[in-house]
């Protein structure tokens, strides 16, 4: 016999339809019409044992799984496990320690064994096996969930491991999902997971050069973060509204943003690489100005070049930045060599990569040196081949690149 619906049976019934990818018109049935299938999920109807095994089955899930309904106390244990292990991957430790201390006071079973497989996940999720990353997640979906603001974080992860494996639809469905999922939050720490919700998909669909969908998602993001507690996933929301109103072409938006971030920055405590990371942002968006302010990019990429560790990331990405400043003073030939030291270092991820061999591309223009142009076109055109399906913002990047492979030494033909 199904057991009756308890309260909350709307909300997990519309949880589980958007994990899957449906409508509610795909959940209709014999005696079960798309307006009563909306009419369950508002909470406006309570459904008959036969409507509930229907819908379970169409679901995939055990009637229990559907009548059942995690307690709000659970998904509150479930997120400050969630957040902590977060804060502990983002350098925020007193945080971390802060969460677990409260969790600790309060936490029973069936939590742990759930704890245990998202631990796993956000481990996985630092390093560099997408694929397995890609299985964890699915597990934690398809088994017991404290509540759908849990279910959000794994889809916003998942969507992660699929985008280092080209498949661009499938994470921006995913993040997708994981807003609908927190959509009307309830409490201060549902709240704050939606905002990084939002941040998650303004990310995925820049990054796929969606920009129509990035300039409405930025938007909500933008609703979202006036109300936000200034913390690093307010700061990244700043920064990634920035980036997307770079891209999109608002310059004086961008650099609003990105000073707002900037400006947080110094209300919360996150570890320095975040810190450089953010001020690189900044250099990034200042260099596409029209009058880009050298003298004080050139002394925050100075600053940032004095603290970290050679020849690590930052290190390169700052060299990076440093010829794309050269080459807007005019000074070609340092643009050159600066490029050629960020590439030897081996740090650069694909799209930093990309920007540099169009960096050279341009600098041996510039200095009409055919042989140099030759060699700088012959490594773009490789990293292209080698990139394959890996999204680095196709639309945007590869259009740069194109343009590069056309270029030609002035006074000479190809």
């Amino acid at each position: 016999m199904t057991a009756r619906p308890a309260a909350g049976f709307g909300e997990r019934l519309r949880a589980l339809r958007l994990r899957r990818g449906l409508a509610q018109k795909d959940l209709a049935g014999p005696g079960v019409s798309t307006s009563y299938v909306s009419r369950l999920e508002s909470g406006e109807r309570a459904p008959s044992p036969q409507v509930v095994a229907h819908l379970a089955a169409t679901l995939g899930v055990e009637p229990a799984e559907l009548v059942g309904r995690a307690p709000a106390v659970e998904q509150r244990q479930a997120l400050l496990w969630c957040e902590a292990v977060l804060a502990h991957r983002d350098g925020e430790t007193s945080r971390a320690v802060t969460l677990l201390d409260e969790l600790g006071s309060v936490a029973e079973e069936p939590m742990f064994g759930w704890s245990v497989r998202w631990t796993r996940a956000a481990l996985l999720a630092r390093g560099q096996e997408p694929e397995q990353l890609i299985v964890a997640t699915e597990e934690l979906l398809d088994a017991w969930s404290p509540g759908a603001a849990v279910d959000a974080l794994v889809e916003v992860m998942r969507a992660a491991a699929l985008r280092q494996l080209g498949r661009t639809a499938e994470a921006v469905h995913a993040v997708r999902t994981a807003v609908a999922l927190t959509e009307d939050p309830q409490d201060a720490l549902t709240a704050a997971t939606h905002l990084r919700c939002l941040v998650a998909l303004c990310s995925e669909l820049a990054r796929a050069a969606r920009l129509a969908e990035a300039e409405e998602a930025v938007q909500q993001l933008g609703a979202a973060l006036r109300d936000a507690e200034p913390d690093r996933v307010a700061v990244s929301g700043w920064w990634v509204k920035a980036q997307v109103e770079d891209r999109l072409g608002r310059r004086a938006e961008a650099s609003r943003s990105i000073v707002t971030a900037q400006r947080l920055l110094d209300a919360v405590d996150v570890e320095p690489q975040f810190r450089h990371r953010v001020s690189l942002a900044a250099v990034a968006i200042g260099l596409r100005a029209e009058h880009p302010e050298v003298a004080e990019l050139t002394a925050v990429l100075n600053n940032v070049a004095a603290t970290v560790a050679p020849r690590s990331q930052l290190a390169a990405q700052v060299d990076a930045l440093r010829g794309e400043l050269a080459l807007r003073v005019g000074d070609a030939r340092a643009a050159w060599e600066l490029a050629e030291r960020a590439l030897a270092m081996g740090a650069l991820d694909h799209e930093d990569e990309l920007r540099c061999r169009v960096l050279l591309v341009r600098a041996a223009v510039e200095l009409a040196d055919a042989e140099r142009l030759l060699a700088a076109r012959s490594q773009l055109a490789d990293l292209l081949e080698r990139l394959g399906s890996v999204s680095i913002d196709p639309a945007l990047w590869r259009n740069v690149a194109q343009l590069a492979l056309r270029a030609v030494v002035p006074g000479r033909r190809d």
